[in-house]
């Protein structure tokens, strides 16, 4: 009787060390998928003109992304590539009987960007976009609004949990004139 509940015990041991030897550990950090588990929707947390070189002067737009579960909570991900198309936009408002409402109107400038960590910010120097953004604003005037509607699309992993997600953000200002300088010499 001894050697068949010895028998019952090892068969039971090599059951459950097969069977654990076959399931994902939950608390493995590294995730092997290509998708982006949990990701439901995305956000703009900043888009901010920024220095980023030792020179004194801005240098263009920085754009953070967030990556949102069902919950809200942001997700963190690394080496999971996928497209990412930044446009900017200039608006206008449509709204009616007092009440504003801003849309897109003019793309002027669209990016391509291969993304891959949701750490990473996305730099965007004032010499990719200026020249197309003095077709649309009047660096004439000094008192020109520089500002417009700045549009992230995002193409996940996988196309989960849709081929295309789309955040928008309005009053985003692209240019800031420099303290004493003429653009338009």
């Amino acid at each position: 009787m001894r050697s068949s509940i010895r028998a019952l015990f090892a068969a039971i041991a090599l059951l459950s060390a097969l069977s654990i030897a076959g399931c994902q550990n939950p608390l493995d950090p590294v995730d092997k998928s290509d998708k982006i588990q949990g990701l439901t929707w995305v956000e703009i947390n900043s888009a901010s003109l920024e220095q980023w070189d030792s020179d004194p002067g801005l240098d263009g737009m920085v754009v953070s992304i967030s990556y949102k579960n069902e919950f809200g909570d942001e997700l963190s991900f690394h080496d999971k590539p996928h497209e990412v198309i930044i446009e900017f936009w200039t608006q206008k408002d449509i709204g009616t009987g007092g009440i504003s409402h801003l849309t897109r109107d003019k793309l002027f400038f669209s990016k391509s960007i291969n993304f891959e960590n949701s750490d990473d910010d996305i730099r965007i120097p004032y010499e990719a976009y200026l020249g197309a953004a003095q077709g649309v604003f009047d660096f004439s005037d000094p008192a020109a609004d520089f500002s417009g509607m700045l549009v992230v699309r995002v193409f996940p992993p996988l196309e989960s949990p849709r081929p295309e997600l789309i955040v928008a953000e309005s009053d985003v200002v692209f240019f800031e004139r420099p303290v004493g300088d003429d653009l338009t010499q």
